[in-house]
């Protein structure tokens, strides 16, 4: 008896385990032909597929089991395909489209197959090597209908938490990241399109609107060589910055920079109030944030526009690949981030940027992002490593004249690392240099009673926007003073212009400035206001959803308006 309660137990562990390696394969074996090479295995993911795995080998049913592993094949086909189709993952809207158009992609599908054939290969054969394991083996493992609970659990799990998630209303933290297995991704994308996005669209929950393609149109391709830096710090507002009048000497070396002809600097205002809702928009140039195409069709995205005129792209961070959710990451060449290189941020925080930055070839066409993260709660945290830059004291005060205390100290190490990044890009590179400061969104300090950035509010909407160049175009540095941009849309436009774009867009209305909240594509509501020449606001009106249906050049009609938020 005790013999064969083991025998079944190790085989039902064992089936367990080829289930999982079955589901972590397919990424493997694509990244045989892949030019950048996907995140195909995370130890967490290994527990949690090896227990899926162990339950699907106790159904009663072999015919559910393989159902359910046809299924799961099934959806990876269409992740592969488009990841070898379009170099970027498969995206709640890409399914839509999909469903919409499915004989156009079909069509496209035959057509190009001779060039794909790899897909399915990677993705048939390890899960029809897992069935027929199975088949055979069937017979031995443990076998109760109860098991079919855990199976149901376990693909229903990637819906139940977009349902119940604290950052529910943001749906763009459950678009794919590079940081996991293509599985994980394929679920989310799958359950956030059929568990969220479509019965909202059937029950009347979201309405369409209505928006006017950009219009992309190229001036030239630039030089080379050329380097063209956008530096994003985090949750960084002026209102702590000396350079921008505070009464702390917060940022000495920005200051000095005041004097070189070839720095501009100002403030503005960020795309919305957090990071993951803040930076796709500034990436695929999204003006309003009801426009939905931007993150649907890509092509305005900075990266693509980038590596389409012949540079090499870069993206370092030392944050997490989920801050890219919602971007096309097929046009980055290079992309290092706190998960894919721990123990450099680990070690070094930020200042593991710098050491990357040192690893980028010198000569050439390059565009490089640079995200921090020293400036983000906590901050004393965020540069304990450093203890020069300390200068204001932490222990024994209040809790509001110790946050601000340290994050002015954090705001001092940024600081220090502008001068060591433009330090290193003067000496490594060739030819023009243009680099472009900002920050993901503004933070609030105690203004009006809040702290962090977690509103929609004016405080941390923001950021300070500054440009430095070495060389090159002298009009640029002449529009920059005399047109400097106020937003991030606009800043993301110059930055196309410089890489050889035009960017137009219809709806674009001038003097209006659009702020999301925290959450992508308005789920937490947004801003609308005009800033005039001098800078001065007015026209505030702020939207929560739901809303109507809005074309144009923001003839929005909405439900709910309020002017609560404090200037």
């Amino acid at each position: 008896m005790m013999k064969t309660f083991l025998r079944k137990s190790a085989v039902q562990i064992l089936l367990g385990l080829v289930v999982a390696l079955t589901l972590f394969l397919p990424g493997l074996l694509y990244n045989m032909f892949a030019e950048n090479p996907l995140t195909w295995f995370r130890g967490e993911y290994l527990w949690m597929f090896w227990a899926f795995g162990i339950v699907l080998c106790a159904c009663p049913s072999f015919r559910l089991s393989a159902t359910v592993l046809t299924g799961l094949a099934f959806l990876e086909l269409t992740q592969f395909a488009s990841l070898a189709f379009t170099h970027e993952y498969i995206t709640p809207s890409t399914i839509g489209l999909m469903l919409i158009e499915y004989l156009d992609v079909a069509e496209s599908t035959v057509a190009n197959s001779i060039h794909f054939l790899h897909v399915p290969l990677v993705v048939l054969l390890p899960y029809l090597l897992c069935l027929e394991i199975l088949r055979r083996t069937w017979a031995f493992p443990f076998k109760s209908r109860w098991f079919v609970i855990f199976v149901i659990a376990f693909l229903v799990f990637p819906l139940v938490r977009i349902k119940t998630d604290t950052d529910r209303d943001d749906i763009v933290n459950f678009f794919p990241t590079a940081k996991n297995p293509t599985l994980v991704n394929t679920l989310n994308s799958y359950s956030l399109y059929f568990g969220v996005l479509l019965p909202e669209s059937l029950f009347g929950r979201t309405v369409a609107h209505q928006f006017p393609e950009y219009q992309i149109r190229e001036t030239g391709i630039p030089t080379s060589p050329m380097t063209v830096v956008l530096v994003m710090g985090e949750s960084l507002t002026p209102n702590h910055m000396s350079l921008y009048g505070y009464g702390r000497k917060t940022t000495p070396f920005l200051e000095e920079l005041t004097g070189d002809p070839d720095f501009v600097h100002r403030k503005g205002y960020s795309a919305a109030n957090a990071t993951r809702a803040a930076l796709p928009m500034f990436y695929t140039l999204q003006y309003h944030p009801l426009d939905e195409n931007r993150l649907r069709r890509q092509d305005s995205n900075l990266f693509l526009l980038a590596k389409q005129h012949g540079f090499r792209t870069w993206y370092l961070s030392a944050q997490n690949s989920n801050c890219l959710n919602g971007v096309n990451l097929g046009a980055i060449d290079v992309m290092i981030t706190a998960d894919t290189r721990p123990e450099l941020f680990e070690r070094e925080k930020d200042e593991g940027l710098l050491e990357l930055v040192r690893e980028v070839p010198s000569g050439g066409k390059n565009f490089i992002v640079v995200h921090q993260r020293n400036v983000h709660l906590p901050y004393q945290t965020n540069i304990e490593h450093r203890p020069a830059f300390q200068r204001f004291p932490t222990e024994g005060l209040s809790f509001e004249d110790s946050t601000i205390n340290a994050y002015d100290n954090a705001v001092l190490y940024a600081d220090y690392l502008y001068r060591q990044l433009l330090q290193e890009l003067r000496q490594r590179t060739d030819g023009p240099l243009y680099v472009f400061f900002t920050s993901d969104h503004g933070e609030n300090l105690g203004d009006n009673g809040h702290w962090g950035h977690d509103r929609l509010d004016l405080v941390s909407s923001v950021v300070p926007i500054m440009f430095y160049a070495r060389g090159g175009d002298g009009r640029y540095v002449r529009e920059m003073r005399q047109k400097p941009p106020a937003t991030h849309y606009q800043l993301g436009k110059m930055i196309a212009r410089m890489l050889g774009y035009d960017i137009r867009n219809p709806a674009e209305e001038g003097g209006v400035v659009y702020v999301n909240g925290v959450a992508s594509q308005g789920r937490s509501g947004y801003m609308r206001f005009r800033v005039s020449g001098n800078g001065e606001l007015r026209d505030l009106r702020v939207f929560r959803p739901p809303f109507e249906a809005v074309e144009g050049k923001g003839r929005e009609n909405v439900k709910r308006v309020t002017q609560s938020i404090p200037r």
